[in-house]
This record gives C-alpha cells, sequence and structure tokens, in this order.
C-alpha cells in the first residue's frame, strides 16, 4: 500500500482500530485530508463528513477506493 502521504484526497477503505483495549478493528471508508507535518498525525473525513486527526498508527489502509468523479455516466 501506497504511503500515507501519496493518500491525500483520497477515499480509502482503512481497518481503523477501534477504541478499546481489544485488538478488534472494522473496516471503514475514509477521505484523508492531510497529513502532519511530523508524519505522525493524519486528518480523516468520514462518510458522515466529520473531520477528525488520528495517529498515523490507528489506520491501516487496505484499498484505495475510485473517485466518485470516475465513475462512467451512461
Amino acid at each position: 500500500m501506497a504511503h500515507i502521504s501519496e493518500l491525500v484526497h483520497k477515499r480509502i477503505l482503512v481497518a481503523e482500530k477501534e477504541q478499546s483495549f481489544s485488538h478488534k478493528s472494522t473496516v471503514v471508508e475514509l477521505k484523508i485530508l492531510e497529513v502532519s507535518p511530523s508524519q505522525n498525525w493524519v486528518k480523516v473525513q468520514n462518510t458522515f463528513g466529520q473531520k477528525y486527526w488520528k495517529p498515523v498508527g490507528d489506520i491501516v489502509p487496505i484499498e484505495v477506493l475510485a473517485s466518485v468523479l470516475d465513475k462512467p455516466t451512461n
């Protein structure tokens, strides 16, 4: 998978660690908006439009999704 800075402005599926003591993760769609200068934090937007910062280690990119604009029209 690409380095996180190469995913800026892309929609991706990620394995996102849950905020608990378990080692479970869920697959969610996020858009990478920005990477901090230290490369330790990533600003993301979820499918509900919420924007927030996450530690890079809490996000595991699985797949880059095609842009909505890339879809063919009939």
